[in-house]
C-alpha cells in the first residue's frame, strides 16, 4: 500500500513538474513574441536617410506587398541595367518575352518551396525558417505592372539605382561566369522563378527586411529594422515631395 502511494505521488510530482514547464514555456513564448513585436515597432518608428527626396526625373521603383511579404519591382530595363540578361525569359515557366516590369524577394527556401500560399503554411515550415539553418532563395518575377499590386513608386537618382541594383545582384549566388543559380524550385506562375540566395533567412533579418536595407544602402528612406512590411510603407509616406 505504501509503495502505491508513493508511486501516485511520484506521478503526480512529474505531472506537476512537467505542467508547470509547459506554463513557463508559454510564458516565456509570450514575453519574447511582445519584446519582438514591441522592437518591430519601435524601431520600424525610427528613419535613416530621414532627408531623402525623390528625384522628379529620377529611376522609378515600387515597393510591392500581399500583405506580408514585400517585394522590389523595378524597370526590366532602364539606363544601362537590362535585368533580363541575367534573367531571360526562358528561366521562367512560360514566357516569350521580358515584360516591362520585374519583381524581386528574398527569403528561405524551404518556405518558399511548402507555400505556394499562405493557406499552405505549416507550423514546422515557419520554424525551420526562423531557425536560419536552411539556405535562401530569390524569387524573381516578370510583371506587366506594378500598380496591379498594393505598391508605392519612388523615384531614386541613377546613383542610387545603381546602389540598389548592386545590393541585390549581391543577394544572389553566381557561377564562375557571374551568372545567378536558378534553383529546381518550380516557379508559382508562368513568369516567375526562383534562384540560390547569398545568405540564409533568420528571425531578425526576414524577407522584409531585406528590402529595407536594399533602400537603406541605396540612400532611400527606410525604418531602422522591419521584420514587418508595415514599417517600410509608413516610412515610405514620409518622404518629403
Amino acid at each position: 500500500m505504501a509503495t502505491r502511494t508513493l508511486n501516485r505521488y511520484g506521478r503526480r510530482s512529474v505531472l506537476g513538474a512537467l505542467l508547470r514547464g509547459i506554463g513557463w514555456l508559454v510564458v516565456a513564448l509570450i514575453i519574447i513574441t511582445a519584446t519582438y513585436v514591441t522592437a518591430a515597432i519601435a524601431l520600424g518608428a525610427i528613419p535613416v536617410n530621414s532627408s531623402f527626396a525623390e528625384s522628379p526625373e529620377g529611376v522609378p521603383i515600387y515597393l510591392r506587398t500581399n500583405g506580408v511579404h514585400a517585394e522590389l519591382v523595378l524597370p526590366t530595363r532602364a539606363g544601362t541595367i537590362d535585368w533580363s540578361i541575367e534573367h531571360p525569359p526562358a528561366h521562367m515557366r512560360s514566357l516569350a518575352e521580358p515584360l516591362e516590369w520585374i519583381a524581386f524577394g528574398w527569403g528561405d527556401r524551404g518556405f518558399f518551396a511548402n507555400t505556394p500560399t499562405w493557406a499552405d503554411l505549416k507550423v514546422g515550415t515557419a520554424l525551420m525558417a526562423l531557425s536560419g539553418f536552411g539556405p535562401g532563395a530569390m524569387h524573381v518575377e516578370y510583371i506587366e505592372s506594378p500598380r496591379a499590386y498594393k505598391a508605392r513608386e519612388v523615384k531614386i537618382s541613377p546613383e542610387q539605382y545603381a546602389r540598389l541594383v548592386a545590393f541585390v545582384r549581391a543577394s544572389f549566388t553566381r557561377d564562375a561566369t557571374g551568372r545567378p543559380h536558378r534553383t529546381n524550385l518550380p516557379g508559382y506562375f508562368s513568369t516567375d522563378a526562383f534562384y540560390e540566395a547569398s545568405r540564409g533567412y533568420k528571425f531578425w533579418f526576414t524577407c522584409n527586411d531585406w528590402v529595407r536595407k536594399a533602400l537603406s544602402d541605396a540612400g532611400v528612406r527606410a525604418p531602422l529594422w522591419a521584420p514587418f512590411d508595415t514599417a517600410l510603407f509608413y516610412q515610405l509616406q514620409k518622404i518629403s515631395k
